[in-house]
C-alpha cells in the first residue's frame, strides 16, 4: 500500500505519562513518514452518539488504527460505529516503544519515507479534545454473528434488542460492570469485551471464546436448532442417569453410557438357586 494512508491513535485512558508519551511519539513519527494522524480519546470509552465517530467516519483514505485493546476489539468498534473497515489493526500493549509500533505500522502500510517540514508535518496531526470516561459494554463481531438472539434472551440487564434483523446492544451501559456472562454462552464465539482479562473474551490474537457444555446445551434447547454434530433437537431437562450424551448439545444418545448386560434366564435360575441353598443352611443351623 502506499505511503500517505491515514493512522488513527487511540488514546489510553488514565494518566499514564508513558503511554501518552508512546502515543505522541507514534503520531510524530507517522506524520513524518507521510501520513495524516488522527488522536481520539480511548475509542472504547468513547459514547456510541458522540460527533467523534462521525468524524472518524468521513476521514480521509484508507485507515489503520492502533489502540490499547486487542486488534480484533478495535477493528469491530470501528465497523459498528464508524462504518469504517480498517486496513490494519494494532495493539499498543502488545509493543515496548513507538520506534516498535512504527515499523510494525509501516510494515504493515507498506509506506515509503516522505521527509516533510516541521510546519507542514504539522498540519497533518488532528486531536479530537474530548472527555471520556470508563465504560464497560460488549462488543459485537459481525463477521462471527448470526443474529441468533441467544445473547438477547440470557442477558439480565436489558442490554441487547433486535433492530432490523440484526441483534444490537441498544443499552450498552445498562451492563453490569466486569460481566462477560453473554460472551460465555455466545455460540459463534461473536461478544467481545476489549477489557477483559480473559484473552479469549477480550478478542485477543489466535483466541476465539467457546461456550462450555452447559452453555452448548442451553442454546440449543432455547433455538430448537439441530445440533451439527448428532443430528438431534436438544430437549429441557437433564437426560437420564447412565446414557451416553452428545459432546457438543448435551443431549442423549440413546445408548447406556457403562454397559450392563440384562440377565439371561440361566443367570436368573442360578442365582435362585443360591437363595435357596442359603435359606436351607440358615435352617438346617438353626434347628
Amino acid at each position: 500500500m502506499a505511503g500517505g494512508a491515514s493512522v488513527l491513535i487511540s488514546r489510553h485512558l488514565g494518566s499514564d505519562a508513558a503511554r501518552a508519551s508512546l502515543e505522541d511519539d507514534l503520531a510524530r513519527r507517522l506524520n513524518e513518514s507521510g501520513h495524516t494522524v488522527l488522536i481520539t480519546p480511548h475509542l472504547y470509552h468513547l459514547p456510541h452518539g458522540s460527533d467523534a465517530w462521525s468524524e472518524i467516519a468521513a476521514f480521509d483514505g484508507d485507515l489503520a488504527v492502533a489502540g490499547w485493546i486487542s486488534p480484533r476489539s478495535l477493528e469491530c468498534l470501528l465497523r459498528e460505529y464508524a462504518h469504517r473497515e480498517p486496513v490494519a489493526a494494532f495493539d499498543l500493549s502488545a509493543t515496548e516503544s513507538a520506534d516498535e509500533a512504527f515499523t510494525a505500522i509501516s510494515d504493515a502500510l507498506g509506506s515509503a519515507p516522505v521527509v516533510r517540514t516541521p510546519s507542514s508535518a504539522h498540519e497533518r496531526i488532528r486531536e479530537l479534545d474530548l472527555s471520556v470516561t470508563e465504560r464497560w459494554y460488549p462488543v459485537l463481531d459481525r463477521s462471527r454473528c448470526t443474529s441468533c438472539r441467544h445473547c438477547l434472551q440470557f442477558c439480565l440487564f436489558g442490554v441487547y434488542d433486535v433492530v432490523d434483523r440484526q441483534v444490537v446492544a441498544v443499552l450498552p451501559d445498562n451492563c453490569k460492570n466486569g460481566c462477560p456472562a453473554c460472551a460465555r454462552v455466545c455460540p459463534q464465539g461473536a461478544v467481545i469485551f476489549p477489557l477483559s482479562d480473559e484473552p479469549a473474551i477480550a478478542g485477543m490474537p489466535g483466541t476465539i471464546m467457546r461456550p462450555d457444555a452447559a452453555a452448548r446445551r442451553m442454546y440449543y434447547v432455547r433455538t430448537g436448532r439441530r445440533c451439527p454434530v448428532c443430528g438431534e433437537v436438544a430437549q429441557a431437562g437433564s437426560p437420564p442417569e447412565g446414557v451416553a450424551t452428545c459432546e457438543e448439545c448435551g443431549g442423549p444418545l440413546g445408548q447406556p453410557a457403562a454397559t450392563t448386560p440384562e440377565p439371561s434366564p440361566v443367570h436368573e435360575e442360578i442365582d435362585a438357586l443360591i437363595d435357596a441353598l442359603d435359606d436351607l443352611a440358615a435352617g438346617g443351623g438353626g434347628e
